[in-house]
């Protein structure tokens, strides 16, 4: 859940300073991708509580399906620390990006039908992997509300707003582990 604050607050400096990438450089511009790797370490975490929760259930299915969103997170982390480093690893990008599609997509599918969390917790995967889809889409797609017109290499990428909504779906995943998890 600190993860999807701190890429709110990351996302509200890269457009309020004109941070957006591939950036220019500068100290505050490696800050401010600083702390989006930041932000993705948090996803990372949080999704390997996910896979040791068990949300998943005991199977191979559940397992795998959350082992592919975590391996994709992780790829995004990798190329997201070595970018701030300067160095830019490009394949990590399609791994990272289907990677959390396919992943996502089987987590949500392993968790509703192993039952384990309840009431709307059940449906948290579900609504990432939805939205995520959607987003996806409209950036390849280029779908006016929704992106905004990126500097190359990339053609567009998703509006301060549709981001801003994305980390409320992480928000959604990660309080429903936080509340699954029960008393430490």
């Amino acid at each position: 859940m600190a993860a999807a604050a701190e890429w709110i607050i990351a996302l509200v400096a890269e457009y309020q300073f004109g941070l957006r990438p591939p950036g220019d450089g500068s100290a505050l511009y490696q800050a401010d991708q600083a702390a989006f790797t930041l932000a993705q370490l948090g996803y990372l975490l949080m999704l390997v509580g996910l896979f040791r929760s068990r949300a998943g259930g005991d199977g191979t299915f559940g397992r795998l399906g959350i082992l592919i969103w975590v391996i994709a997170i992780g790829a995004l982390v990798l190329g997201q620390f070595l970018g701030v480093l300067g160095i830019e690893l490009i394949p990590v990008l399609p791994i990272g990006g289907l990677g959390q599609i396919i992943g996502s997509i089987l987590t949500a599918i392993a968790v509703w039908r192993a039952g384990r969390w309840l009431g709307w917790r059940r449906f948290a995967p579900a609504i990432w992997a939805t939205y995520t889809f959607i987003l996806f889409a409209a950036i390849a797609t280029a779908m006016p509300g929704l992106t905004t017109p990126a500097l190359d290499p990339y053609p567009t990428s998703p509006s301060e707003l549709a981001e801003a909504v994305w980390q409320a779906a992480w928000f959604v995943v990660g309080l429903a582990l936080y509340i699954e998890s029960g008393p430490a």
